[in-house]
């Protein structure tokens, strides 16, 4: 009996709707179905897309190891083939991922260059998300001040702030007008 070959993209997709579903485990089975099913067809860029989806649903399930290797995979193909854009988005999973494990250098170097790309694409909206995330790390491993000005930069590149983005500009230009006041200097 001859099995009908698996559509990556199909199964690509029941796999985006089992992790939106929060079904990791079976989001899991799906990606690497479709992972395997892109590499036997050889395209390479569709199998990395794959893997930093798994490394995603690995994260969400506190698999840091599985995550790492996964999001680590997928971001030495895109490095390779020169897709810049998705490099960085994968720079940004792992940043989150090694601020969850707990080692901040890592997550800081990653950050820094996801930002750095998007910066290249002209991409504000995702340099602001990712200069978001390195906020957060920097608050969570104790640098607060750092977090402060990260999140203020991440404000800055904010092309449509919402109303309560606004009011933190505003408060961030206030504290700094007020911190240049002769009293303070």
């Amino acid at each position: 009996m001859n099995e009908t070959p698996l559509d990556p993209q199909t199964v690509a997709a029941e796999g985006q709707t089992l992790f939106a579903q929060e079904q990791y485990q079976e989001a899991i089975a799906r990606f690497s179905q479709a992972q395997q099913a892109y590499a036997e067809a050889g395209d390479e860029l569709k199998s990395a897309e794959m893997s930093n989806n798994l490394g995603v649903a690995f994260r969400r399930l506190d698999e840091h190891p599985k995550a790492a290797q996964a999001l680590e995979a997928a971001r030495q193909i895109f490095h390779q083939h020169g897709d810049r854009e998705r490099e960085a988005q994968v720079l940004g999973n792992l940043g989150g991922l090694y601020s969850k494990m707990k080692q901040y250098a890592q997550s800081d170097t990653c950050y820094k260059t996801a930002v750095d790309i998007f910066g290249e694409l002209d991409d504000p909206v995702r340099q602001a998300k990712t200069l978001r995330g390195m906020a957060i790390m920097q608050f969570k491993r104790g640098d607060r001040y750092d977090a402060v000005f990260t999140y203020q930069d991440a404000l800055h590149f904010l092309p449509n702030p919402t109303l309560g983005q606004r009011i933190a500009r505003l408060a961030f230009k206030f504290t700094g007008w007020i911190l240049n006041l002769p009293i303070f200097r």
